[in-house]
Formats: structure tokens, C-alpha cells, sequence
């Protein structure tokens, strides 16, 4: 994942989070801006993959107390915020609202999605995660406890979607990095004209 979306080393990391028990370990994240628009979508998927046998943690950022979902079972861990990049490290899925953000993030570790998209640039981003291979789609007014539950089963027993999150991760590894932007705009500003493809 490129540093610059997520500078956190592994030791920023909670204690807890370098003991996680042997079973897959799916994230819950619904972004920065989203969470307080959401209703009651962080406890509809809490309660469907809460059932699971996962762990689950579940961000749901500074505004909303992680206290007001009451009592969890042992396998759901709910917090406000975690260092993304070291957390998806750790993680088997992602149930995301598809912000660019967890999107990447999630590719860039080749982890596999299940996008609940909102509004501005989600939907779009779901579908283009769709037709990669690499996630399924829920709606986020109507996705019953159940059918996330069927979602997150479904992604994460059929390995097409891992592999295909996969094959993207090791493509962006080997896309150009900020070093090469940074020479063509000195080109650029230099040539002043169109820089062809050679």
C-alpha cells in the first residue's frame, strides 16, 4: 500500500491485534465521512457476521461510541479507529461502503470486498469491484442481517474473489511510483507540450 494513504507502523498497532485467534478475521469500515448517515447499517452487518465463525472488527470513527451497540460476543471487536494498513494485514475481507480509501487499501493487500456503497463515488466503485472479480454488492437500505451474512460466506469460501484481489495487488506493485509522476511534470513544465507515450 503506498505510504502516503497510511503511515502507521505495525508497533502503532493494539496489543490485542497481534493475538487474533486462527480463524478469518473480516474488517468493518464505512469511512470517515459516512458513518453517521449510515441508520442502523453498522448494526444490521455487526448482527449478520457477528453469527460467524469470524472475528470481526468494526471502526466506526470519533462520533459514534462504539459502547452504543451494546454488550458483542467475543469474536466482534468494535473501536472507533485503527491504523488501516497494519489492521488489513491481519484481515481475510473487507465490508466496506466502497470509499476510494478502504477500496484501495483492501486491493492493495489483495483482500477481497464486500461493498455496501452509499453515495458520491461508492457506487461506481462497486461496480467496477464487481466486474473485477474481486467483490459483491449489497444494498444499503435494504441488506438484511442475513444476506450480509450470505455475502461475506459466499466471498470468502469461493477463492476467485482472493485471487483476483490478488493479481490487482501485484499489478499496482509493479505500477511506476510518485517518483515517476514527479519527472513527468518537470518534463512537462520544461517541454511545455504534450508528453507522448514512447
Amino acid at each position: 500500500m503506498p505510504a502516503a494513504l497510511d503511515a502507521s507502523r505495525n508497533d502503532d498497532v493494539p496489543a490485542w491485534m497481534r493475538e487474533l485467534p486462527s480463524r478469518p478475521t473480516v474488517y468493518l469500515t464505512l469511512g470517515s465521512v459516512f458513518p453517521l448517515e449510515s441508520g442502523d447499517l453498522f448494526a444490521r452487518v455487526i448482527s449478520g457476521v457477528g453469527e460467524m465463525p469470524v472475528t470481526l472488527i468494526v471502526t466506526v470513527g470519533p462520533e459514534i461510541d462504539p459502547d452504543d451497540f451494546g454488550p458483542q460476543p467475543p469474536n466482534v471487536r468494535i473501536e472507533h479507529w485503527i491504523p488501516q494498513a497494519p489492521l488489513l494485514s491481519h484481515c481475510d475481507l473487507v465490508i466496506s461502503h466502497g470509499g476510494s480509501g478502504s477500496v484501495i487499501g483492501a486491493l492493495a493487500h489483495g483482500l477481497p470486498l464486500v461493498v455496501i456503497p452509499m453515495g458520491a463515488d461508492q457506487p461506481h466503485n462497486a461496480e467496477r469491484c464487481k466486474a473485477l472479480g474481486v467483490a459483491r454488492i449489497l444494498d444499503p437500505i435494504a441488506a438484511t442481517p442475513d444476506e450480509v451474512r450470505e455475502a461475506v460466506r459466499a466471498v470468502l469460501a469461493e477463492p476467485s474473489y482472493r485471487e483476483a484481489a490478488g493479481r490487482l495487488a501485484r499489478e499496482a506493485l509493479g505500477l511506476p511510483g510518485p517518483a515517476h509522476a514527479v519527472m513527468l511534470l518537470e518534463r512537462l513544465a520544461a517541454e511545455r507540450r504534450p508528453l507522448l507515450r514512447r
